[in-house]
Parts: C-alpha cells; structure tokens; sequence
C-alpha cells in the first residue's frame, strides 16, 4: 500500500472514531512542556522532506490523540514552518540527534564529528525544539580494539553529554529538556560494554528512552513472547533504577519482527505494548518504524484507548 494511500485511511478511520480520555491525553497548557504521559511517533527524513506528508501525518496524530514526535534533525531537519504547524496543533516536539552511528569505535570522538553533533543540536534549539534526544550515545556492541573499564565507559560517556551541554548553552534555553536513547537491555543487567547505565545517565539527563523492542531480546524467549511484560517490566525497572523525577519513557516496536512467539496479531502486538506502558511506573511510549509505515500501529491505538485492562490470558502464552 502507498505511504499516501496509508495515510489518508488512517485519517479517515480515527477521524470518524470518539475520542476517550485516557492517561495519555492529559496535555500540559504548552506545547514546550512534556505531556504527564507521553504517547506519539517517530518521524524520519523522509516525512520530513514530503510537507504533505508530514502535514497529514500531524493531523491525524491530533486526531487520534497523540501529543508527541521524536523528530530526526539529521541529514535534513524541518523548516521553521513545520516545527510551527506541529506545536499549533499541540504536539510536543523531541529532536532526535544521532551521535556514533552504530557506536563509538574509539575511546573518545574526534573534534570535527562533535562539532557536527553541536551543531545538529543548536540547530534544534533555535527550531524551538524544547526537547534534545541523543541518539547512538554510547560504545559499538563490540568490535572495539581498546581496553577500558565500565567505569571509565561511563564516565566518557557522560563526559561527552555534558560536553554537548557546555557547547551548545548560550543557544539552547536553560529549560532544555535532555533525554538519550539506551539499549532495551540496559535497565535489566548491572553493567554494560556500551556505556550506558540507568544511574548515572539519569544524574545527567531529564528522560531515558529504553528501546524495548521485544524481538530484540534475542534468546530470551520470554521476552520475545511477552511484549506486554518486557515494556512494563523494562519502564519499571528504568524509574525504579533512576534517579527520582526522571522520565523513563519507552520505545516500542511497530514493525513486524518476531511477532509470532506472541501469538498475537501484529496490531495486537503494538496494543499490548502501549498498555504494558500505560500499566507501568513510566511515563509513556513512541513507537518506532524506520519507514514512517503507521497504518497498523494507528489501528493498534485506537484499540489501546478502548480497552484500559489487558486481558492477560490473550497476551502470551509464557507467563
């Protein structure tokens, strides 16, 4: 199906649907401050670059409810003009900034490729992006040729965001709010290769973003068959973990991988998902597909808002 084509029937479907009040819908009275519980989508470069698009799609995230967007800034960040037209209609915007594609390889980043990132920020901030997520902040998984103790990882790590922070203060505002993507897996184990660690991230940044995408947990069965719990469980433990007042907000998945241990339909898949966050200590979740595709995950929400229980004996078959 086109992208158009899937767009326009999602705006027809959630046009013509009530609109309940849920947890999610609670907005704050400006589009700069966060929303109590956090519910929305990720857009990439290429809505970004199709106006039409990115216009139908704000739309009909206004329509279904939704109050959020995780935005790329990289190669190709919106106009003044769509960052306007989202926040006129009440959505709170979050610009996603990659840092190491794929990982840093090396103990530190070269001078010119944190010029690049800074400048991607600053950029942000005069869009008047009240929020930066820093995406890829973290060590390769892996294929490192150097020796350095989790410790020094974090400590190199954090050192960089604050570096990002110093770099960019006299362009983004005092009240910038700054939140980093981290491995789903971070919030369940004690110490990590990466460099990421629920605690002293959470000294650094006002939100986490966990990607807690269950065909990620790979040979973890009950993970991959438990989409519900693993988002829950994966929210719970982040605040739990965290310092207190930081947000821990989750990534959930909304393409189709894995979906068959679950037993579910893949639009079930990402209901159960959205739930397992609403049922959870956290403080929301933006599902994520790399193409922008929302038909299924849009179906998915309007059955979320309708149904405020889970029914637990339908969700897996693992418990």
């Amino acid at each position: 199906m086109k992208p158009l084509i899937s767009f326009l029937l999602v705006f027809a479907f959630v046009s013509c649907q009530s609109i309940s009040q849920t947890k999610g819908q609670e907005r704050s009275g400006s589009a700069n401050e966060p929303p109590e519980f956090i519910e929305g989508l990720y857009i990439n470069t290429k809505t970004i670059r199709d106006k039409k698009r990115w216009s139908l799609l704000f739309q009909v995230m206004k329509d279904a409810g939704m109050n959020t967007a995780v935005v790329d800034m990289q190669p190709h960040p919106p106009t003044p003009e769509q960052v306007a037209e989202a926040k006129a209609l009440g959505i709170y915007m979050v610009a996603r900034v990659v840092n190491f594609e794929g990982g840093l390889i090396e103990k530190s980043p070269n001078t010119s490729l944190m010029a690049s990132i800074q400048k991607s920020i600053r950029k942000a901030c005069e869009l008047g992006f009240p929020e930066i997520q820093l995406d890829y902040i973290r060590y390769a998984d892996g294929g490192t040729n150097f020796s350095m103790s989790y410790e020094k990882r974090y400590e190199s790590i954090l050192g960089i965001i604050k570096d990002h922070k110093e770099k960019t203060k006299e362009t983004c505002p005092s009240d910038t709010k700054w939140s980093a993507d981290i491995f789903g897996r971070v919030p369940f184990i004690e110490n990590d290769v990466i460099g990421q660690k629920v605690e002293p991230f959470s000294e650094e940044l006002n939100g986490l973003y966990p990607m807690l995408y269950p065909s990620h947990f790979y040979g973890l069965t009950k993970r991959v068959a438990d989409p519900y719990g693993t988002i829950k469980d994966g929210l719970d433990l982040t605040v739990k973990r965290a310092k207190q007042g930081t947000k821990a907000i989750a990534w959930v998945q909304g393409f189709n991988m894995m979906v068959g241990p679950s037993k579910l339909s893949y639009t079930d898949y990402i209901k159960v998902q959205m739930q397992g966050a609403r049922d959870s200590a956290g403080h929301g979740f933006i599902v994520w597909n790399a193409g922008n595709e929302y038909l299924e995950t849009m179906n998915a929400y309007e059955k979320y808002k309708k149904e405020p229980t889970p029914n637990q004996s339908n969700l897996t078959n693992n418990e």
